[in-house]
């Protein structure tokens, strides 16, 4: 895996365990600085076919990275809170 896939895996899923659903291509390309998606994209293609993720073709949001999992957490949601209220 080359330093930019790791970075694209670190991020991806740290973004999961942060907002509870996968990160968008352009929340990729924001998030790591880069200008164009298209780059990005190249590289969730090359990343695909290697195995280091997965994803639905046409279908937003649906990026996995195999061996980390992520738990959606609302804080607004009674039942995700630990607080008592």
């Amino acid at each position: 895996m080359t330093g930019t896939e790791q970075r694209i895996v670190d991020y991806a899923a740290e973004y999961m365990v942060k907002n509870g659903y996968p990160p968008t291509v352009r929340d990729i390309t924001a998030g790591l600085g880069y200008k164009s998606t298209s780059t990005v994209f190249e590289k969730l293609v090359k990343m695909r076919q290697d195995g280091t993720i997965n994803y639905i073709d046409g279908s937003p949001r649906t990026l996995t990275v195999p061996g980390c999992c992520y738990v959606r957490f609302n804080p607004d949601r009674e039942e995700d809170r630990d607080d008592g209220k």
